[in-house]
């Protein structure tokens, strides 16, 4: 029995001062309790009146919304019933949300140079006299170029925003080669069909070898060791694809070179990965692809990577960033020719290196004929004479209209092609689900189905040459010279995987212990904004065939569906390689509709290592891209746990 918490004594009655003090306590207590029951009371008719006028305004702006959308033809982004009921009215007022926002980052983009120049013209009269506050340009008038400049100098004089610094270029081997020995070693083994079973890495990799000798000469006992297929990256560093054969794989390649700037998948951002490819024609003439990253760290300090928040910001004040410096280094690297013709194409921040590069190519002795880009604000960039340019933007996407200016129309036979589009979404999704290169890759892929103008079934035609048969895939490493660390993917982590349930570790363990599984990565993909979540698992197996049923591949789906209910995520995408198949990966992308059904978007890509009688074995109905669409339970009940608090 515990002892009690006070220790025994003996009821002798109340003192005086006892006495005193209750009565004292009665005298200032009871006023007290009442003036503050009736301030809490105030406050709390207070609330309700805010909150009864809120859903008051809501429930208006629902009606309004309805009303609107009703003399659509198609409604969008929901068909909005009848806002008569709790979730009818949610459908309602998300989408006025998703129509308001991207409107209004716009305007207020567009409003900026005025609204905020008069600050700007202050801190350059300031500059006069204090010289911490003295930043090139010394005098910012009412553009929004003309602010950005002012922002990043005032920046660099804090050492922040620092974009100055010359590009380190390497192979992406030679990179992995320097940095994780054990990572690109796999990856030869991967790529090696001779290679004996199982994997074993050299002892020298890793330095396991000389580990085990300073251990011995302490006296020290080591455990077994790691396991090297338990290290993450080995999956997503060997699923490089060798072709790029459409409009809808360019984007899927997207995504990949930006997955690969974070080799260990630590969510830092550690090297821009430019991918260069080139086939030549009939008649000998060598035709180049230059594929560039998208953002990669949202920190406000420039790290390794030069794929950042600091180079939006520099490309934004019309001045020349790293990572445009260092694509362009690439390319003479790479033995671009004068009178060869370059596709440049990029996603967010790659569509404005790209057309920073087509705007220098002229000077810098290359050829650029075409430009395509998805989700970037190219508005203020003027249109380079002689490059055909193909914009992908969605309806919803905030990026392109962030530097508040839309693109130009029918701009000449050289001009730029706009395409907007509208994308199947969920209910209560997050705007950063349209700013990812997976939708845009369903964008692409309707778009080369049925053209939606004449001059764009035109433009596609004229990308024939870049896409056949014959790359030459090459992938170059990028970092800012400087010795720079690599940074976080956003400074400060708003959301963490939770302790309980399936966490990405556990379910990388699971699908690891699967018959025939080699290795496998589980990680938040990189493709958009850095607070949009899509769960990727990244398979490496023996063979191919278990994974190409509904059955096989539901117990992955569960899993990844239980991380998306609890991080508040907006698909999962699964990819699947196998040792014994070389040349063909199976990837398919999962997101819930607003009827709570799943749609599945499976791509089949096949390269020049594929052999066609096992393409033609495993895949008999063809490799064109698959839409199929599952009901709201088909992979059973899906798990969502509260956030710890």
């Amino acid at each position: 029995m515990p002892p009690p918490q006070t220790p025994p004594h003996l009821w002798r009655g109340r003192s005086a001062g006892g006495w005193i003090t209750l009565i004292a306590g009665f005298v200032v207590g009871i006023p007290l309790t009442l003036v503050s029951g009736v301030v809490l009371l105030a406050l709390v008719v207070a609330a309700a009146v805010v909150a009864l006028v809120v859903r008051l305004i809501g429930l208006a702006a629902a009606w309004v919304w309805f009303v609107v959308q009703r003399s659509r033809r198609i409604p969008y982004p929901f068909p909005s019933p009848p806002p008569v009921r709790r979730r009818a009215r949610r459908v309602a007022l998300s989408g006025l949300y998703l129509s308001l926002v991207p409107r209004t980052v716009g305007g207020i983009a567009r409003l900026a140079g005025w609204l905020l120049a008069p600050l700007a013209l202050g801190v350059s009269v300031a500059g006069a006299a204090f010289p911490r506050w003295r930043a090139r340009p010394y005098v910012a008038v009412f553009r929004l170029p003309d602010l950005l400049r002012k922002v990043v100098g005032l920046g660099r004089r804090r050492g922040l925003l620092r974009d100055g610094h010359d590009a380190r270029l390497l192979g992406y081997d030679e990179f992995l080669a320097a940095v994780f020995p054990l990572l690109h070693d796999f990856l030869r083994w991967w790529a090696d069909p001779a290679a004996p079973e199982p994997y074993r890495p050299p002892a020298s990799v890793g330095g396991a070898a000389a580990a085990e000798a300073e251990a011995a000469r302490l006296g020290l006992r080591l455990g077994p060791p790691v396991d090297p297929l338990g290290q993450p990256g080995l999956a997503a560093g060997a699923m490089r694809r060798r072709a790029v054969r459409s409009l809808r794989e360019v984007f899927l390649s997207q995504r990949e070179i930006d997955d690969l700037c974070d080799p260990d998948l630590d969510d830092r951002a550690d090297v821009a990965v430019i991918r260069v490819i080139h086939r030549a024609d009939a008649m000998g003439l060598r035709h180049w692809i230059v594929q560039l990253p998208s953002t990669k760290s949202w920190h406000p300090r420039a790290g390794a990577a030069p794929n950042d928040l600091t180079a939006d910001l520099v490309i934004g004040a019309e001045r020349q960033a790293t990572i445009t410096r260092a694509a362009i280094a690439t390319m003479r690297a790479a033995g671009i020719a004068r009178g060869e013709p370059v596709l440049l194409t990029g996603f967010s921040l790659g569509g404005m290196v790209a057309a920073q590069i087509a705007l220098a190519a002229a000077a810098d002795g290359f050829t650029v004929t075409h430009l395509v880009v998805g989700g970037s604000p190219l508005g203020r960039f003027p249109q380079p004479p002689g490059v055909r340019t193909l914009a992908l933007e969605h309806v919803l996407d905030i990026v392109p209209r962030i530097d508040g200016r839309e693109n130009a129309v029918d701009a000449g036979p050289d001009g730029l092609l706009t395409v907007k589009a509208a994308p199947p979404l969920s209910v209560g999704f997050r705007l950063g689900a349209l700013h990812q290169s997976t939708a845009y890759a369903d964008m692409a892929g309707i778009v080369e189905a049925r053209p939606p103008d004449e001059r764009v079934a035109a433009f596609l035609a004229e990308l024939a040459p870049f896409l056949g048969a014959g790359q030459h895939v090459a992938d170059r490493a990028a970092q800012r010279a400087g010795d720079l660390p690599p940074r976080a993917s956003v400074p400060i982590y708003l959301r963490n995987t939770v302790e309980e349930g399936i966490t990405r570790q556990s379910l990388r363990q699971t699908v690891r212990r699967i018959s025939g599984v080699i290795a496998v990565d589980v990680y938040q993909s990189r493709s958009g904004f850095a607070t949009t979540v899509i769960w990727n698992a990244d398979i490496l197996a023996t063979a191919l065939g278990p994974w190409l049923s509904n059955r096989s591949r539901a117990a992955v789906y569960r899993g990844l569906l239980s991380l998306l209910g609890r991080r508040g995520a907006v698909g999962v995408h699964l990819r699947v390689q196998a040792k014994r198949t070389p040349g063909i990966t199976w990837e398919a992308t999962l997101q819930r509709t607003a009827d709570g059904r799943w749609r599945e978007t499976i791509d089949i890509t096949v390269d020049d290592r594929a052999d066609p009688a096992e393409v033609a074995r495993l895949f008999p109905g063809g490799t064109q891209p698959v839409v199929l669409v599952h009901p709201p339970r088909a992979f059973g009940s899906i798990a969502v746990m509260a956030q710890p608090g």
